[in-house]
């Protein structure tokens, strides 16, 4: 049987029984896109930017990350410059960050499009600073949130 490549073992996100494991690297690739094109999307006032973020995120979640821009630019581009990953790390408290980031987003994308720019850019700033916080200093709200919930869980709260 042959050895996988560099760019194989990348993208297989999960052993054949185990939960989906990340490049640790690769949700701050996404943070980081993220949060540039929301400060983008207000510096210049420009709410197409919110929608298409929006629809990105949004179809991510919706096709079970088989449909994912991140993914994807993060593979073919962003992989093909760097050194194999040196750890994984569980995708599942990514995801759930991408999950609220993609609410959040749309919720601003609903606000922008009901002609409230103060509400729909609040909310995209919010997306911003968090994306970006975790992109700079690897500390994830959504991450922390997803734990919070899956410790509930093992007390039988939620």
């Amino acid at each position: 049987m042959e050895t996988p490549t560099h760019t194989e073992q990348s993208q297989s996100t999960a052993p054949v029984d185990g939960p989906a494991l990340v490049d640790p690297r690769a949700p701050r690739f996404g943070q980081s896109l993220t949060a540039l094109t929301l400060v983008a999307a207000i510096a210049l006032q420009l709410p197409v930017f919110v929608y298409a973020l929006a629809v990105l995120l949004s179809a991510a979640v919706i096709s079970g990350w088989r449909i994912d821009a991140y993914a994807l630019l993060w593979r073919h581009g962003a992989l093909r410059l760097l050194d194999p990953p040196t750890a994984r790390e569980p995708a599942a408290p990514h995801r759930f960050a991408r999950v609220i980031g993609a609410v959040f987003t749309t919720g601003a994308s609903v606000a922008l499009l009901a002609g409230l720019p103060v509400v729909g850019y609040a909310l995209a700033g919010l997306v911003a600073a968090l994306a970006g916080l975790a992109a700079t200093t690897g500390f994830c709200l959504g991450c922390r949130m997803y734990r919070q919930v899956q410790f509930f869980q093992r007390l039988g709260i939620v």
